[in-house]
């Protein structure tokens, strides 16, 4: 077979491949949103129903591409519908715990539906966010952090060629060590370099650059964006070991990048609001 030969059945080869996933796309729009799409005695979804049901769902998206994907996710959901209608045909959800269990979980998805919902009318009101963020704009501003870690047994960090696997009680004994040295005015990234276990930023002088909500551990995100620029933290415990930070700079964030974070914050506060006053227990069974 000449080369010219092969690379023209490989071009073949891939057009056809193209040519099912279009003719596949093809015949999956020619369904009409109405049409029933599984049926399981007595039991029935429409396409519209069925898709809405699965939006956001990567096995839908890989359904629409590929005929076989669709076949396996149709399988699944039969079965499904199948075990659902002999159950309710057997009036399983009739019984009283099993509509216990339902309501539990009901809860739980309508919870989650009550903070989109308040998250998404949040996003629409343009005049809220910029009033918040100006509000409170040092607190949308990423820091930029230098820190010394000393690694504990246990952290995930790779232990120093030649450094000794230190216990809790020991590794935080050598931070606090290391605090008082810079507290009487050690150089920070110098000393970063020779005892800081954090392989990554140590040659650097412990700058790990800026650092992004939700990026790092939640008590190292604290001290990071509570810290004052060029103050030192106090020991800062996480999975790690023990951390001593310094903010260098924080940059200011636009305003469109930090919405959806301030649109999540004034959804989870009506939440609270709504738990704080929206609920009785009975002290007899409770306690207080």
């Amino acid at each position: 077979m000449t080369q010219s030969l092969a690379l023209n059945l490989i071009l073949l080869a891939a057009l056809s491949g193209f040519a099912a996933q279009a003719l596949h796309a093809q015949t999956a729009n020619a369904v009409a949103d109405s049409a029933v799409v599984i049926t399981a005695k007595g039991l029935s979804i429409t396409k519209a129903d069925f898709e809405q049901m699965l939006a956001g769902d990567p096995r839908l998206a890989m359904a629409r591409e590929q005929s076989s994907a669709k076949a396996a996710l149709g399988t699944d959901f039969g079965r499904a519908f199948a075990l659902e209608a002999e159950a309710r045909r057997r009036q399983l959800d009739q019984l009283p715990p099993v509509q216990l269990k339902v309501r539990a979980y009901t809860q739980q998805v309508l919870a989650n539906e009550l903070l989109l919902s308040l998250r998404k009318e949040y996003l629409k009101d343009d005049a809220l966010l910029a009033k918040t963020y100006a509000s409170e704009q040092d607190r949308f501003a990423q820091p930029r952090v230098r820190h010394i870690l000393v690694r504990m047994q246990g952290s995930q960090v790779a232990l120093r060629k030649g450094m000794p696997d230190l216990s809790a009680a020991q590794a935080r004994a050598k931070a606090e060590g290391l605090l008082s040295r810079l507290n009487q005015g050690a150089d920070f990234a110098k000393l970063a370099k020779s005892e800081s276990d954090d392989l990554g930023s140590n040659d650097k002088g412990g700058d790990i650059g800026f650092v992004p909500k939700g990026a790092t551990s939640a008590n190292f995100e604290a001290a990071a964006y509570s810290l004052p620029i060029g103050q030192l933290s106090k020991l800062v415990q996480t999975e790690y070991g023990f951390h001593i930070l310094r903010v260098e700079e924080r940059k200011s964030l636009p305003l469109d990048t930090v919405k959806p974070m301030i649109a999540n914050e004034l959804a989870h506060r009506d939440l609270d609001n709504i738990i704080r006053d929206g609920y009785t227990l009975n002290t007899a069974y409770f306690g207080n």
